[in-house]
Parts: structure tokens; C-alpha cells; sequence
């Protein structure tokens, strides 16, 4: 078993300490529901982000990084607390009817910063719960569109702070529909100019129906990351006035990709691959692009070994500081993902094992339909493809995204898009016990509760339906 390729290293201490340095800050920021491909830097051509694009090439980029959910309350809770959904205890999103929370006793990055001397904020979307494991010692209430005001009220967190180490999340609400039915301005902001980009010119993913909704909407979503690209370039713009760059680490990534159908709440590629950019000061390469495969439970042992504090609890992932230098560092070739719920009525758990060519998923509810998170269920994309009788979502069969097997074994340099389950293909017996015995091992060495009553067998990959 390769438990450590894949970020389960278990790093166990006794205490929060400071190393003997300065003080190192952290600026990480968050957009909403971005895809990994829709930014200038990830090759995207259309969508203008100029700030992110610059950030990329004074950092390190990461071509293959991972949200271990598509779904935001539950992937901001891996962010911040270094454990899998089904270990940390937000299986599903914390506001109004859902109610889901962290298990008491667990740790967020915020909780051991603020112990270990720092001053410590989530400005704009926070989607966290409950708030006792999220100490702030400063929390203004700005909206997660008001990209000026957030970078604002993150420089006045800054200055604030004068010579102690700072750890400023800022969460913007930026890409995500602003209705169920789809994308685009509903309010304009002070300090912002509205880019406007025509549907003719947006580039339709092959995921998606090419239809005029689509590229309305994708127009829309392009409208909005441009917005938020101005927001980071304007804070930071502040962290270079403050004379605290060099000082801090700056890491930008999506809580996960995006929510249109056949994405959110998925395991499928447009759900989870985000984009991940690394900014630190003595970098000796700059502009580059990092292979290593990483996910959300590397970002939280990654801050702490930046700022020098240890966990006292075991952690899932281990710090990338290490390579970021290395472009094609050894032993980053495997990644495991993991869902439960997305709101408390869309239960559809799945575990995941991902490597450079084949992606395993085990449906754990497989006899459910899949149960479709409500905007994206009321989103133009999919009511009007349902009211004209489409039989496809992209390249994949509605009747199979809704209803699917077990397990779906895929081969993503043959089949990029995901339609070709192969998990009932003697030829490829050897590969999906490999990786089914991969995600048991994994899932069972992180405590994963699922596993009390279900089992992942070795062989029986046919379609259970």
C-alpha cells in the first residue's frame, strides 16, 4: 500500500510551539465554485485575470490539485482542519436546516495560529460552523461580492496586527450563481469595473451542452472571476504596502471546481481539480509549474509548517513547502477523495482514488439517484435539457449520472471524460483491486465511520443495477 504518496502521514506532537524566527504570515484566499481551466494562467484564453496570472508567475502553480468534495461548507471544513469529511465531522454544509458541524475535539488551522501568538481572520464567506472552533480576533461582516471592501477590511486586519504574525483568509462569494437560475451581476460594487463578455466568445467545456443557457451563463461566471481577480489584485496590492510580502505566505485556490451539472457534488474532474497557486519569498523558481498531486488535507500541515506550529492531533496530509521548488517532485503520484453529503437531503457518499491515469470511485448509495444539490437541480443548464428530452449531459448519459454503478474504473488518458467505466473489464482486474484495497486501507487508517457497515470488496465490479 502506498498510504504515504497519498497524504496519509500521520504527524503526531505534544504541544503548539513557535519556531525561534520572525514572524511568517498567511494570506490565503478562496474564490467559489471556480474550475481549475478558467483562469488565464491554466490556459483559459477568454476569462481576463490578470492579478491571479501575475501571482502564478511569482509563485508556483499546481497543475494537479484537488478539493476532496465538491461541495463548499464541507471542502472549507478539509481546508481548515487538515481531515477528511468523513473524519472532521462536516459531512454536509452547517447553515439554516443542515446543520452539520466539526466533531468536538477537532482542530482548525485558526485554533492552533491563534494559540501559537496570531492574529487570525475569515473575512467574506466563512460557510463554517461551529464558530467556537473558528476563533477570529477579527471578523467584520462584509459581503463575500464586495471584492473592495474585503481587501479593505483585510488591510486594516494587517496593520492591525503591526509586528505579530497574521493568518488573513478571505472567502469570496465569487463565482457562484448569484440565483438559482444562473450567473452574472445582481449588484455592482464601489471600486469595481464590470467586465462584460459576450456568449459567442466563452469556450463551452465538453462537459456541458453547448446550448445559448450554457453560454449565457458561462458568460455570467466569467463576469464574476474577473470581479474577484480585481479583489486579489487589490489585496495584494495592501500586503505589498504593508511591507509584510515578503513575510507571507499567499496560497489561492476555489473551495472546488464548478457547480454546474455533472460538477457539483461529484467526484467527476470539473467537481475537484481547482486552481492552487503558491507564493513564498526565497522561492528559487518562480513561474513554474508543480506536478505534485495534492488536495485540501495538505494545506493546513502545509501553513503550520510555514509559520512553525505543530499539530497536537494526527493530521491526513503533509506540508508541500518541501517541493515546492521541485517540479516533479517523487512520491505526489495519488490522491484520495471523499464525500457524504452536500445539504442534509443529498446524501450520496462516495471514496475516491485518483493516480496520473486511473480513477477509481465507489458509489457507497449506488441503488439512490443521485441526488442533484438544489441550484444546480433548478439551474437553466439542467431544466431546460431535461425539458427538451436530452439524452446527453456532455458526453455522458443522463440515465448514467443519474443511476450508477457501484464503481466506476476509469482511464483518463483514454477517456478524459469519464464515460467509459471499465470496472467490469476483466482486463482491468488488476488494476481496481489495487486501488479498491487502496481506498479500504486509507479509508479505515483515517477512522472513516462508513466503514462500521460497508465494505469495499476486491472483486464483483460489475453494474449492480
Amino acid at each position: 500500500m502506498k498510504l504515504r504518496s497519498i497524504g496519509v502521514v500521520f504527524i503526531l506532537f505534544c504541544a503548539v510551539t513557535m519556531v525561534e524566527a520572525g514572524p511568517r504570515n498567511v494570506l490565503l484566499l478562496v474564490s467559489d465554485n471556480q474550475n481549475q481551466s478558467d483562469c488565464g494562467c491554466y490556459g483559459n484564453p477568454v476569462v481576463q485575470t490578470p492579478n491571479i496570472d501575475r501571482l502564478a508567475s511569482e509563485g508556483v502553480r499546481f497543475a494537479d490539485a484537488f478539493a476532496t468534495t465538491a461541495s463548499c461548507g464541507p471542502s472549507r471544513a478539509v481546508l481548515y482542519t487538515g481531515l477528511y469529511t468523513h473524519a472532521n465531522g462536516q459531512y454536509g454544509h452547517g447553515h439554516a436546516a443542515h446543520t452539520f458541524h466539526l466533531r468536538p475535539g477537532v482542530q482548525t488551522v485558526f485554533q492552533l495560529l491563534k494559540q501559537a501568538g496570531y492574529h487570525t481572520a475569515l473575512l467574506g464567506k466563512q460557510h463554517v460552523s461551529p464558530p467556537e472552533q473558528y476563533p477570529f480576533t477579527f471578523d467584520p461582516r462584509v459581503d463575500g461580492r464586495d471584492v473592495m471592501g474585503l481587501a479593505e477590511a483585510g488591510g486594516e486586519f494587517i496593520r492591525g496586527a503591526g509586528d505579530e504574525p497574521f493568518f488573513l483568509t478571505i472567502g469570496y462569494s465569487d463565482p457562484h450563481p448569484t440565483s438559482r437560475e444562473g450567473w452574472g451581476f445582481r449588484k455592482e460594487y464601489d471600486g469595481v469595473t464590470p467586465v462584460r463578455y459576450d456568449p459567442a466568445e466563452v469556450i463551452v467545456p465538453s462537459w456541458l451542452p453547448d446550448q445559448p443557457e450554457v453560454r449565457e451563463g458561462l458568460a455570467g461566471y466569467y463576469q464574476q472571476i474577473t470581479r474577484m481577480d480585481e479583489g486579489v489584485g487589490r489585496i495584494l496590492e495592501i500586503l505589498e504596502e504593508s511591507g509584510k510580502a515578503d513575510d507571507t505566505l499567499v496560497i489561492f485556490t476555489s473551495d472546488h471546481g464548478s457547480s454546474e451539472p455533472g460538477a457539483m457534488a461529484n467526484h467527476y474532474e470539473p467537481g475537484v481539480r481547482v486552481p492552487f497557486i503558491v507564493r513564498r519569498a526565497g522561492n528559487t523558481k518562480v513561474g513554474t509549474t508543480n506536478s505534485a498531486m495534492i488536495t485540501f488535507v495538505d494545506v493546513k500541515p502545509t501553513i503550520l509548517d510555514w509559520c512553525g506550529v505543530k499539530p497536537r492531533k494526527p493530521l491526513h496530509g503533509r506540508s508541500f513547502l518541501p517541493i515546492l521548488d521541485d517540479e516533479n517532485p517523487v512520491g505526489w503520484d495519488e490522491v484520495y477523495l471523499d464525500h457524504c453529503f452536500h445539504e442534509v437531503t443529498m446524501y450520496y457518499p462516495m471514496r475516491t482514488l485518483r493516480n496520473r491515469r486511473y480513477k477509481l470511485i465507489w458509489n457507497i448509495a449506488w441503488r439512490l439517484e443521485f441526488p442533484h444539490p438544489i441550484d444546480t437541480l433548478q439551474r437553466d443548464t439542467w431544466t431546460k435539457l431535461i425539458a427538451r428530452g436530452d439524452e446527453f449531459l456532455g458526453k455522458r448519459r443522463i440515465q448514467d449520472f443519474l443511476f450508477r454503478d457501484e464503481y466506476e474504473l476509469y482511464d483518463l488518458q483514454a477517456d478524459p471524460e469519464e464515460v467509459v467505466n471499465l470496472a467490469s473489464d476483466p482486463a482491468y482486474s488488476e488494476i481496481r483491486r489495487e486501488m479498491a484495497a487502496q481506498i479500504d486501507a486509507i479509508s479505515r487508517a483515517t477512522d472513516d465511520p462508513w466503514m462500521e457497515r460497508h465494505t469495499i470488496p476486491s472483486d464483483d465490479f460489475g453494474r449492480h443495477q
